[in-house]
């Protein structure tokens, strides 16, 4: 059962003669409750294609349907209602509030949804990612892994049915990135839900299920 469906979505940046096709014509499926890995060079559309599916940016042609919800003409505040329901986004730079301690950087996604958090769900989370310990520490205490587990708790926090992953392991070690994506992908599949993620490394790319290809904005078998 796909959860993700891209169909003719092409995307240009500038105008004329300095126009560039980011994407040209992508069709993608995404089966549900699997871990696919999109893989391709800087530039070749990749994380502007995770953007689209996330509701962080507007095809300018072509159509897009995520976990049901059909993307083209949605309002922002409408993007921004499917994006607090339906994706958990895990980025590089872990962009986590330096003044908030562990559990506050975790809860932020629900407090500003005004959401209760699950306690029982809180404390599973926190015990898989290996931060139940951690969790009245400020981000600066923490290693780089240690941050970037915090980055996937708070993306998996207020369970969404996707988590789009942007190059989360790229401010890693190869060891600390490899220990990150498998707690990343054992949290997914513990909860049942959909991993996106691009990555250049193509080492961690075989961890996935399915390994997408992406060159020049367009799909390559």
């Amino acid at each position: 059962m796909e959860i993700v469906s891209v169909h003719q979505v092409k995307k240009y940046f500038g105008k004329g003669e300095n126009q560039v096709k980011a994407l040209d014509g992508i069709d993608l499926s995404i089966e549900k409750g699997k871990f696919t890995a999109i893989i391709g060079a800087s530039g070749s559309g990749k994380t502007t294609l995770l953007n689209m599916i996330g509701g962080m940016d507007i095809p300018d042609e072509g159509e897009i349907v995520v976990d049901g919800v059909r993307l083209a003409g949605l309002k922002e505040r409408e993007l921004a209602v499917f994006r607090r329901s339906k994706i958990g986004f895990v980025y590089q730079n872990f962009n986590l509030v330096p003044t908030l301690t562990v559990r506050e950087n975790i809860l932020f996604p629900l407090s500003l949804a005004g959401s209760t958090p699950d306690p029982v769900y809180f404390q599973e989370l926190t015990e898989l990612l290996r931060l139940k310990e951690r969790l009245s520490a400020y981000p600066g205490e923490l290693s780089g892994g240690g941050q970037q587990r915090v980055a996937i708790a708070r993306a998996l926090i207020a369970k969404p049915s996707i988590l789009l992953a942007d190059e989360p392991t790229g401010n890693l070690d190869s060891r600390t990135g490899q220990n990150v994506l498998g707690l990343l992908k054992l949290s997914v599949e513990t909860y049942h839900q959909t991993l996106v993620m691009i990555t250049h490394n193509l080492e961690l790319a075989q961890m996935a299920d399915r390994v997408v290809r992406i060159e020049d904005g367009r799909i390559r078998v």
